[in-house]
């Protein structure tokens, strides 16, 4: 048990049931329509922040983040987190790709809170969409899934050699990995940066040469967020996919 008291056992429950609360807010914004051609994203971002307050039942009706949330359109999805959103007008034939970093109180103690990141990619429908996007969305999402089954069943690897994979994968496929450092981050408590730390072993990227087995600080299990960020080497879009190590 740790200094939060939240034993590993218990994170990793609420780590799943936190994401499958996410995964809820995910198909309300499907279901709901609520990306369609002629939005503007600044709109459509609103609406998703209004959006969580209901579906994660949230306290005082305001959702809270524990990063920016994301909301990237057309040529404006080969860029990286740290890159700023533009604000565009949704097309039709567009791919649009959402990053959801919510934070919720822990079912079996409210007094600590549990980080979610998701992330998806969708087309917006219109005549002639390009092969291309369709290829590029399904295979984000493929690749994520073999990159996790490739984690899973060597845990000991090290962050550099599962962003190496997926860098592999997306090459093998005729994709580049966007210009973000990493391909991945720890998840946890809120705030994790802080209370983790937050460095290039806590990061799937190049840098880290150390085990994602290897135990925190406290001595307890860390959990790990995978993300694939595919872009199209001559064509100005993307796709994304995020999702939990478990």
């Amino acid at each position: 048990m740790n200094n939060l008291l939240c034993t590993d056992s218990t994170l990793e429950h609420q780590l799943i049931s936190a994401r499958n609360r996410g995964l809820l807010l995910i198909e309300h914004i499907k279901i709901r329509n609520l990306i369609q051609a002629g939005c503007q994203t600044r709109e459509v971002q609103k609406v998703i922040y209004e959006l969580a307050a209901q579906v994660l039942d949230s306290v005082d009706h305001k959702p809270r983040f524990w990063h920016r949330q994301i909301l990237r359109v057309g040529e404006d999805t080969i860029n990286p987190y740290s890159s700023q959103v533009k604000n565009n007008v949704i097309q039709p034939g567009d791919i649009v790709f959402f990053d959801l970093g919510t934070v919720l109180n822990m079912e079996v103690n409210p007094v600590l809170r549990i980080e979610t990141d998701l992330g998806r990619s969708m087309i917006v429908p219109g005549p002639n969409i390009d092969p291309d996007k369709v290829k590029i969305c399904n295979d984000c999402e493929r690749i994520f899934l073999e990159g996790k089954a490739y984690y899973l069943q060597n845990q000991d690897m090290t962050g550099k050699d599962l962003y190496e994979y997926i860098s592999h994968l997306a090459r093998s496929n005729g994709w580049q990995l966007s210009s973000q450092f990493h391909s991945g981050h720890l998840i946890g408590v809120f705030p994790h940066e802080r209370i983790l730390g937050n460095t290039q072993f806590d990061y799937i990227c190049l840098e880290n040469t150390k085990p994602m087995s290897a135990p925190d600080k406290f001595g307890n299990k860390r959990y790990w967020i995978l993300e694939t960020h595919l872009v199209h080497p001559h064509k100005l879009f993307g796709a994304f996919y995020e999702d939990l190590l478990l």
